[in-house]
């Protein structure tokens, strides 16, 4: 656990919590220009209730925003502390955070926590010394330094010697590296209720930092590659790069005007299943498809009396009222358009076999449930396997793996809950054993539900 801070704190600002599928909303006071901001957020919808009077209702993201001396918190309906939270943040595409970087506990505030967490290992990262590189420079010299950009030169100072145009690499601290790193905690030592120390430690590496240029709000993020060299760094990296991702702080008179974190869980928990699902499935002969299109028709019935033989013979010969097809019991269609085509989830094969699919959906009661089951029951039917999982996170910590099989079919759906509570360990031993199942029934092909003619298109 991150070591607290034992300086005194700013009085802390007023605080609204809200479940992510709370639709009934709170109501706050606040001015046009901060209900403007805070909607612009995303976290929460602001509706109009009266003069400077707003209703909150969560828009179905998760995160903290302050403005206006006013902090909104959406908390993540699975039961989940900021630990977990940051451990299923670790999966988000492009803006991950490193599990080991946050550290919390579950009652932790999200700002200070952060905070907190980017202080202690930046001093660590930096107690050795700055760290520097390799930087090309381009700009006009009256001498010469490192080699003359001839096509700049002609076009911009046409029969001038000098000034000349060169480009040189200098060995300077004003790399990706420590910008990123200075940013963050720039941006971080301006939010209100900061442990006195914490934001003394956020300053100093600012300082620190001095050389290293600040990234403004929303511009593009430099890039950083791991290496031999940036190894100390890469903790304290993994985490102001996400910091300056994903958090908007806004300095104005020297104080944060507004701050905010949001993200979307259904999103970070697709990609949570996902990942940790292809780790588990990839070799051995099997892999995990994503979300592959199965057509569902194998073709179209023919009218009574149609016929393709090119003799002008007629084949059909069934009664009135019924229909007969040239080749078999069905043709293919004549376009495209005309497939019905379904989405199957997370498909496993092996062999190029399909094995069976999964779906992770976030949205935990039943009823929400429901409509996953009948796309599942389409998948297995297109797939031709007779096993799906619908993947969730639990509601309770007894919640257990519950088979549901489809009447008139040999087509079961097991409703696989996650208890994401639990931490990033146990949730990972949930899905190497979801992933040992489909191992299973892979060992198992004689099982399978299997449908004629099948077809699995990539």
């Amino acid at each position: 656990m991150t070591a607290r801070s034992t300086g005194s704190t700013a009085a802390a600002s007023p605080a609204l919590e809200f479940d992510e599928f709370d639709r009934r909303g709170k109501l706050v006071t606040l001015g046009w220009e901060g209900a403007q901001h805070l909607s612009q957020t995303g976290l929460v919808e602001v509706l109009p209730a009266g003069r400077d009077t707003w209703r909150l209702i969560p828009s179905g993201a998760v995160g903290s925003v302050r403005v206006e001396g006013l902090s909104v918190r959406v908390l993540p309906a699975a039961s989940l502390g900021l630990t977990q939270l940051f451990f299923l943040l670790d999966h988000a595409a492009d803006d991950a955070f490193l599990p080991s970087a946050v550290q919390a506990r579950d009652d932790d505030e999200l700002w200070v926590s952060v905070a907190e967490s980017l202080a202690q290992l930046a001093h660590a990262a930096l107690a050795p010394g700055l760290l520097r590189g390799y930087r090309r420079v381009d700009e006009a010299l009256t001498t010469v330094r490192g080699r003359i950009r001839l096509g700049d030169q002609i076009r911009r100072r046409p029969g001038m010697t000098i000034p000349l145009e060169v480009s040189y690499s200098e060995f300077t601290p004003d790399i990706a590296e420590n910008r990123i790193l200075r940013t963050a905690a720039h941006r971080l030592q301006f939010l209100p209720d900061l442990p006195d120390g914490t934001r003394r430690r956020l300053a100093m590496v600012d300082a620190r930092l001095a050389d290293a240029t600040l990234i403004p709000q929303g511009a593009p993020i430099p890039t950083w590659t791991p290496s031999r060299l940036n190894a100390r760094f890469q903790d304290v990296l993994a985490l102001a790069d996400r910091i300056v991702r994903r958090i908007s702080v806004e300095v104005e008179d020297g104080h944060a005007s507004s701050a905010a974190f949001v993200t979307e869980m259904p999103a970070l928990f697709e990609r949570f299943i996902e990942s940790e699902l292809t780790a588990a499935l990839h070799g051995h002969g099997g892999r995990l498809l994503q979300n592959p299109v199965v057509d569902l028709s194998s073709g179209t019935e023919t009218d009574i009396g149609h016929s393709d033989a090119t003799d002008g013979t007629d084949t059909g010969t069934a009664s009135p009222g019924r229909h007969v097809s040239t080749s078999g019991r069905h043709r293919a269609p004549a376009a495209e358009g005309e497939n019905i085509s379904v989405r199957t989830g997370l498909v496993y094969e092996v062999d190029g076999d399909p094995v069976t699919t999964f779906v992770a959906t976030y949205p935990t009661d039943r009823r929400a449930r429901a409509a996953e089951h009948y796309r599942l029951l389409a998948a297995c039917t297109a797939l031709g396997v007779d096993r799906a999982y619908l993947v969730y996170p639990a509601q309770r910590r007894d919640d257990a793996p519950q088979p549901r099989r489809i009447v008139h079919t040999d087509i079961s759906i097991v409703e696989y809950p996650v208890d994401l509570s639990e931490g990033p360990a146990a949730s990972r031993r949930a899905i190497v054993e979801l992933a040992q199942q489909a191992r299973t029934l892979a060992a198992t092909p004689a099982a399978r539900h299997r449908t004629e003619g099948r077809r699995h298109a990539r």
